[in-house]
């Protein structure tokens, strides 16, 4: 039996959820919903679903029996409460990324699912990628051993995507929120949820105020940088951008006590190819070339397999409804990207470090 799904939000992303739901297959879109009527009505049209099952108030649209589970769509100011409404239904969740616009919506949508006992995951489709799948597994093993300093690092030097992005009434905040949750949570991901305690950062937006098509307009930033420390003494330097006079802000690494890797390569640095290394990789179906053979050495992995993102998302979210399992992202761990982009914009607005705390769940 298909998963029935009801989605929530009719503008841009919900077509890439469409088209995901789509392709993967085993999923049935039954319900449709928009505050624009027409927009919604357009969409189901589109989608093919029932003229009854079009809604512009996502209450009435949860009443349906029918729904297993929600696709959030909204813009992100707009996250908390219909996946808060949907749990509370005994649906589970996708919801597109960010987790939420603060840290306070988003510690209300993990407790809700918490509460509810359903899955809730958060469309962060680049966790997916196979080659970051493989860097985990190296340091889940302890292969690099223990983590002191990482860096998370992405860049555009032209790229506002405009829009609703731009304005905090509808995103929240800028690149951070937009583009940057990607980097920030893959890296935290990586690296096993380590728990935030400080940050010391800065947010700015002087190219975009030159661009007539933001000025006046514009209330996010366009650039973020931080300094990150967990509490198991580690550090992390984390940047973003959409907009800077440079190409390249750096790369996504973590520096370990054993060895280095590049989550970007994966690349790892080390002092040797370790017996350890070579049995993953293996286990795993690579190939791996260490350069030089002995020694103090970098090795370089082939033989990863394409894969289409959304269509891996949608995958795991589908076998996590049909098998009962968890999340295959715990929401847990997700918010810990909310709570240092909470720490990023209060350090900005302070100027100086702020402590951050993980809430209770």
């Amino acid at each position: 039996m298909a998963i029935r799904v009801g989605i929530v939000g009719t503008g841009g992303i919900s077509r890439a959820h469409h088209r995901a739901y789509t392709k993967v297959g085993g999923f049935e879109i039954v319900a449709v919903c928009d505050i624009i009527a027409e927009k919604a009505q357009q969409a189901a049209e589109n989608w093919g679903v029932p003229k009854k099952n079009v809604f512009t108030s996502y209450n009435k649209m949860l009443e349906m029996d029918e729904i297993d589970t929600v696709s959030v769509c909204t813009y992100n100011q707009a996250h908390r409460r219909p996946t808060v409404a949907a749990l509370n239904a005994g649906k589970h969740v996708f919801c597109e990324k960010p987790m939420a616009a603060t840290l306070a919506d988003a510690t209300a949508m993990v407790r809700a699912a918490k509460t509810s006992g359903k899955i809730l995951q958060i469309g962060l489709k680049s966790a997916f990628t196979p080659k970051l799948q493989f860097a985990k597994k190296v340091i889940d093993q302890g292969i690099i051993g223990g983590i002191y300093y990482s860096e998370s690092a992405r860049c555009r030097r032209r790229g506002n995507p405009g829009r609703t992005f731009i304005y905090k009434k509808t995103a929240g905040a800028g690149a951070i929120v937009d583009i940057g949750v990607y980097n920030l949570h893959n890296s935290l991901y990586a690296m096993g949820y380590p728990k935030p305690v400080r940050v010391s950062a800065i947010t700015e937006d002087y190219i975009s105020m030159q661009n007539p098509r933001f000025r006046d307009k514009m209330d996010v930033e366009e650039f973020g940088a931080a300094w990150v420390r967990f509490e198991n003494g580690g550090v992390m330097v984390f940047k973003i951008s959409w907009a800077v006079h440079q190409d390249s802000l750096g790369g996504v690494f973590c520096l370990g006590k054993n060895a280095g890797i590049s989550l970007d390569g994966p690349i790892v640095y080390a002092d040797s190819y370790s017996k350890e290394l070579q049995k993953l990789v293996k286990s795993e179906g690579l190939t791996a070339k260490a350069d030089p053979p002995e020694g103090m050495t970098t090795i370089r992995f082939k033989g990863f397999p394409e894969v289409d993102v959304w269509e891996a998302q949608m995958t795991a979210f589908r076998e996590a409804v049909k098998t009962d399992a968890v999340s295959p992202l715990p929401p847990e761990g997700v918010l810990l990207t909310n709570v240092i982009m909470d720490g990023i914009f209060r350090s900005h607005e302070s100027k100086k470090e702020v402590a951050v705390k993980v809430p209770e769940i």
